[in-house]
């Protein structure tokens, strides 16, 4: 969809259509993660494939993120911003057009609690670290 605005030609991307949009060329910010190392990266998305996004930071660092452990927030041209958990847009971006919506099981705040519980041993017993 194309909205004149001020003259000037804007692509608007409806927020319920985002995960079957094109990505390239959105500002992108990881918000949150299994891994710890990825939260805070942002910068504009120049590549993605199937498992993995590239993004281009301020400063002109190029940095590859896994999809499967992020949870993403999209700044969309008509300025909105969106989060989007990256498991819901795993797989080929040329596909994405053809698949239906994804189910993803568990929020990744779940998943990085459970991971915890795991490796919080105590003399071979699993003690409770799980905090919602």
């Amino acid at each position: 969809m194309k909205n004149k605005k001020n003259g000037k030609n804007r692509f608007v991307i409806p927020v319920r259509d985002l995960v079957r949009h094109e990505l390239i060329g959105l500002n992108v910010a990881v918000v949150e993660s299994l891994n710890d190392k990825f939260i805070g990266f942002s910068g504009v998305l120049i590549d993605e494939s199937r498992n993995m996004i590239t993004l281009k930071s301020e400063n002109g660092a190029v940095r590859k993120i896994p999809k499967e452990v992020c949870v993403f927030e999209f700044e969309l041209p008509q300025g909105e911003k969106v989060r989007v958990d990256g498991r819901a847009i795993i797989g080929r971006p040329q596909d994405r057009l053809k698949m239906k919506k994804r189910k993803v099981v568990w929020p990744l705040n779940v998943e990085k609690a459970l991971a915890k519980l795991k490796r919080c041993k105590a003399g071979g017993e699993v003690v409770c670290c799980f905090d919602p």
